[in-house]
């Protein structure tokens, strides 16, 4: 039987946020409690106060939204899906920014096709502008297709310097930009990531409202996903907030003929019921083909399987993302 309260700690995990931001959320909403009947000194509250605090929208202070791609596994399509969010966004009339914080500059290399950029310099990426050399807004690629625009701060392996740096000063700069900039023409802001927990990954999580996590579908890939909530969760005790907040998981390289990859799926399903995209990703040579045409796959094969999930995926996440924020 589910018992009518829970604890301090179970309500930190269902709504997904640190202590000192529950400690905050109960005082300024006035939450009733109740004594523990087996400990005096502890406080239980209501089940049904707590879920109807995880129905409510979240408050973003600005305009854009950061949704960061994250997964401490490579080849899972972070790059691909990144790139292929941002240009769905951008199909869609959004203005998006797409940031490639990885050092292997996979996103950059997909789409950049400029003679002035060169992967052995600091300008334009991401280490210049933490360094002092050069504002946020000079870094900054407009890449103009036929029928929209997707911005890009491109990266070059010099900005894995960054994960050299002093993490104390590294990790929030996003964060604390991305709140100041109270003029940016954004509507979303995506940006892929390495496969690790480094010093250049935190940057971006804690500089985001959400995080998407693609899964390769296969179940140890699965398994490896409990290391993402820890380190979301680390993120928001350093944020003090509800943000960075887990958007969801999608399987990626998804073969329906394939048993494996069919129990991926019921086992991400049944760990994570409420934060898994409908959407699966198929593993389709036409997406493969994308970056060597330097253009995303909405564009180079837009009837391609590929290219019509991640219509889908882009449709949902958008839906998820009007849902569960509003504008402060």
């Amino acid at each position: 039987m589910i018992s009518e309260y829970i604890t301090a700690t179970e309500a930190c995990e269902f709504l997904g946020v640190a202590p000192d931001t529950f400690r905050r959320i109960v005082r300024d909403l006035s939450l009733p409690t109740v004594n523990d009947p087996t400990d005096a000194r502890v406080k239980r509250y209501s089940r049904a106060s707590i879920i109807t605090l995880k129905q409510r929208p979240l408050q973003i202070p600005t305009k854009h939204r950061v949704i960061t791609l994250s997964n401490n596994k490579g080849g899972v399509s972070k790059t691909t899906t990144a790139i292929s969010l941002a240009a769905q966004a951008a199909a869609d009339g959004c203005r998006v920014l797409l940031i490639d914080a990885a050092p292997q500059a996979s996103a950059t290399h997909s789409l950049l096709v400029d003679s002035t950029w060169s992967a052995e310099s600091d300008h334009g990426i991401l280490l210049s502008w933490l360094k002092g050399d050069a504002p946020f807004q000079e870094l900054i690629k407009p890449i103009r297709f036929k029928d929209f625009q997707i911005d890009l701060i491109p990266s070059s392996p010099k900005n894995d310097q960054i994960d050299r740096s002093n993490p104390l000063e590294a990790v929030p700069a996003l964060r604390e930009f991305f709140e100041s900039w109270h003029d940016s023409p954004y509507d979303y802001i995506f940006i892929d990531t390495d496969p690790s927990f480094g010093t250049l990954v935190s940057m971006a999580q804690v500089g985001s409202h959400f995080v998407i996590c693609p899964v390769q579908a296969d179940v140890l890939s699965v398994d490896g996903t409990i290391q993402l909530t820890r380190q979301l969760q680390r993120a928001r005790n350093l944020t003090k907030s509800q943000f960075p907040t887990l958007l969801g998981f999608f399987l990626s390289r998804f073969d329906s003929r394939r048993r494996v990859c069919k129990e991926a799926l019921d086992t991400l399903r049944a760990a994570y019921p409420d934060s898994v995209f409908e959407t699966v990703i198929p593993d389709n040579v036409r997406v493969m083909e994308s970056p060597g045409q330097k253009a995303p796959v909405n564009l180079t094969a837009p009837d391609s399987k590929g290219a019509l999930a991640y219509k889908s995926l882009w449709k949902e996440v958008r839906e998820r993302v009007e849902r569960t924020a509003t504008s402060a």
